[in-house]
């Protein structure tokens, strides 16, 4: 096995939200580099059906918004693998009904005069936006956590936690999302301080837009404006993210840590 082919061998990387999409590649990513991949997702077929495609998976079902169900997931993990090497926060959502109907009542009306407003945030019923808090923030403080208890005593480990350009540039129409995605930005800051001195790394990527299946909610018009509002001309892809996370991840990074790496075709440069 050529060296650059074994970075993660011997080491247990967890991977939230990992059953599909971004977390999908961030797992297969992990499992070509030796490591042996742990799959935390709200929907156990759907991963255990890509454990079992990919070498030395498992998978488990958590709802990491759930601090209980995190604790019974972490305990499973040590049990089995005896600890935690690396953690990646990637489970989360963006999509649902609303927020499909605003933005194709923000399509319909592009090009209008007097175009539609937004009214997300005067709309958003608080058990909706309690539910983006839940799953995006304290589930990555859950896991981080429940896998910080299992690093401290190693004298290592990584954390990567997936957020977001909106939660940099603040998008529009999605307050929940933006504040949620800052939010993890902001926990990956500070934890980094605390556990640096302990050898375990916390970094942040922050995707643009990725062509994922949430993609195919989206209305054309919205979807062509993301592809014209990114400098490359084109959206990212999984395995992009995935690149990212493994650097920050790996030996390669080992001096870097508090940082987020933003990879959105230039987005951020306009």
């Amino acid at each position: 096995m050529a060296v650059l082919d074994d970075l993660f061998a011997e080491r247990t990387c967890v991977v939230t939200g990992g059953a599909s999409g971004i977390g999908a590649a961030i797992c297969r990513a992990f499992a070509a580099k030796g490591a042996r991949v742990v799959i935390l997702d709200l929907n156990p077929e759907r991963a255990q059906a890509l454990a079992r495609t990919i070498k030395g998976g498992a998978a488990l079902a958590c709802d990491v918004s759930d601090d209980a169900q995190v604790d019974a997931a972490f305990d499973e993990i040590r049990v089995r693998a005896g600890g935690v090497d690396v953690l990646v926060n990637n489970a989360g959502h963006i999509a649902d009904a609303e927020y499909r109907a605003m933005l194709e009542r923000r399509e319909a009306s592009l090009g209008a005069p007097d175009p539609a407003p937004l009214d997300s945030t005067i709309t958003m019923s608080t058990a909706r936006w309690r539910r983006m808090i839940a799953v995006h923030l304290d589930g990555a403080f859950f896991c981080t956590r429940a896998a910080l208890r299992l690093m401290r005593g190693q004298g290592n480990g990584a954390i990567v936690n997936i957020g977001s350009v909106i939660g940099l540039d603040g998008g529009e129409g999605i307050p929940h999302y933006a504040a949620a995605k800052a939010g993890i930005l902001g926990l990956t800051r500070s934890i980094a301080r605390e556990v640096a001195p302990l050898g375990i790394r916390v970094n942040a990527v922050a995707p643009g837009f990725i062509d994922t299946g949430m993609r195919d909610l989206l209305p054309p018009k919205i979807a062509e404006r993301q592809v014209k509002g990114t400098p490359m001309g084109r959206l990212g892809h999984p395995d992009e993210i995935a690149d990212a996370v493994l650097y920050l991840a790996g030996d390669h990074a080992s001096f870097v840590t508090g940082q987020v790496l933003s990879v959105n075709g230039g987005y951020l440069s306009r």
